[in-house]
């Protein structure tokens, strides 16, 4: 009975928290409908009236400026005031964010809250794994830990939702009840076990702990050996001041860094690797097509006579089965190595090389003025097919490698710093890709992804080590040589 309330309560904590990474994705989302309506020659919702393109891209690109600085306030914090705070801290700007949205009147209140939304989400992506893993038992951690891509994804169709059903004016009213009502429930949460007994805080760390495996009396405790393990790790955290190393339970712990530690070739060759991917995760063209959907599909033309605010909601829909698939091949991965990243890298690549390949051709030909009644169909599957194999590859992968070829003592720091490089890649794509579209048309800008999502399918064939089935000392003897 103590383990099944003990899982709920888990999961509890873990639906609540990934309210951030629904609200998140649906201020991401939300520009997919919001742009075009802003852009409308007529019936602008803004005072302002009609807004350019040189706006609509600042305000694209705010999301990951805010994303960056989140990435940098979530790391200097989550130690300082805690998981659960953190957290917690991370739903204000999302609350204020939607509250812009309504009263904005300017493209500038846009702007910030847009920057507001990717404050959130970078605060979010570093404090969400953190506090899962520190609550979630062994059995269920993985499942759990899925849940942060899942909610993004949840998040961004039901802006597509909302922007195909729904007026512009009604969206923030709905959208801001979710970190609301996130903000109004999580704080009667507790802090996560381990975090507690690093304060040297045991007695509310043993609270925690029987609150998280719903333990309400010692003779609960029967049976329940994990419990009890964890129960002395934190005493022995308590005793010793911190964590030992052999539980890997700090990620986050302060270490002494010095530059030999990234001249060694290990750390260079993996640090080359881990932000060429994340330029191909940003420069295959999926997060920008996601961001800018219904604008693509209003561009490529016919699709099954759907409208185009139609079409973007089953694109979602295919996203979210992506990233359902995406976390059963991470978790494969990471406990069982009997998948090679590699190979879904290759593939995912090279998807996305033919796919964005076809996709511009389509968009040539209605530039070209040719009859493509009977192909109306291409830009819908094309879409379809990049968001799914860029999903369960390009767009998780980066990540998983990064977890697998950096050297243990810089690994925190290269996280941090491969997120930063990430969001900034992503801010280039959002704010410049779409001005170079309108220079050089639909097609072109599809070219420019399948030309990059080709570079990246050579770079994985011809540079990417082989790590399958290897330990982490093999990776790192292979990495030196």
């Amino acid at each position: 009975m103590a383990a099944r309330v003990g899982v709920l309560r888990q999961y509890m904590a873990t639906v609540l928290v990934n309210l951030l990474g629904v609200s998140y994705g649906m201020i991401s989302g939300w520009s997919s409908s919001a742009l075009p309506t802003l852009q409308a020659p007529t019936g602008s919702p803004l005072e302002y009236g009609v807004i350019t393109q040189h706006q609509a891209s600042w305000i694209g690109g705010a999301l990951c400026l805010g994303g960056i600085a989140g990435t940098l306030v979530g790391g200097a914090i989550v130690d300082r005031i805690g998981r659960k705070w953190t957290a917690w801290v991370a739903g204000v700007p999302l609350v204020v964010c939607w509250v812009l949205v309504i009263v904005a009147d300017h493209p500038g209140y846009l702007m910030g809250a847009r920057f507001l939304g990717g404050l959130a989400g970078g605060i979010e992506f570093v404090v969400t794994p953190l506090y899962v893993s520190e609550i979630a038992c062994t059995r269920h951690r993985g499942t759990l830990s899925s849940l942060l891509i899942l909610s993004c994804c949840l998040g961004v169709e039901l802006a597509y939702l909302a922007g195909a059903l729904l007026h512009y004016h009604t969206i923030p009213w709905i959208s801001v009840g979710v970190p609301v009502f996130f903000l109004a429930s999580f704080c009667f949460l507790p802090e996560t076990p381990s975090h507690l007994a690093k304060a040297q805080k045991l007695e509310a760390a043993e609270q925690s702990l029987r609150f998280f495996y719903g333990i309400r009396s010692e003779k609960d405790t029967v049976g329940e050996d994990e419990y009890v393990r964890e129960l002395q790790l934190l005493q022995r955290i308590v005793h010793a001041g911190s964590p030992p190393a052999s539980q890997g339970k700090d990620p986050t712990a302060t270490v002494v860094l010095s530059w030999s530690d990234f001249t060694s070739r290990h750390a260079r060759h993996g640090l080359l690797i881990c932000v060429t991917l994340m330029a191909l995760n940003q420069f295959c063209g999926c997060f920008y097509m996601m961001n800018y959907a219904q604008s693509v599909f209003a561009a490529s033309g016919s699709v099954l006579s759907l409208p185009a605010s139609l079409s973007v909601i089953v694109v979602g829909l295919i996203q979210l089965v992506g990233c359902y698939v995406c976390t059963l091949l991470v978790d494969r991965i990471g406990r069982k190595h009997k998948t090679d990243f590699q190979i879904l890298l290759l593939i995912s690549s090279a998807g996305l090389t033919l796919g964005q390949s076809v996709f511009s051709s389509y968009c040539y030909g209605q530039t070209m003025g040719l009859d493509l009644t009977a192909f109306g169909w291409v830009p819908l599957v094309c879409f379809s097919v990049i968001v799914f194999i860029g999903t369960v590859g390009v767009g998780t992968m980066p990540f998983v490698v990064l977890a697998e070829i950096m050297p243990q003592k810089i690994k925190g720091f290269a996280t941090t710093f491969c997120m930063v490089t990430n969001w900034t890649f992503a801010f280039i794509a959002l704010k410049y890709f779409s001005t170079l579209s309108v220079l050089l048309g639909m097609h072109g800008i599809l070219m420019f992804f399948a030309i990059c999502s080709l570079i990246g399918t050579l770079f994985v064939l011809l540079c990417m080590p082989e790590t399958k089935g290897k330990s982490f000392q093999e990776i790192q003897y292979m990495m030196e040589k």
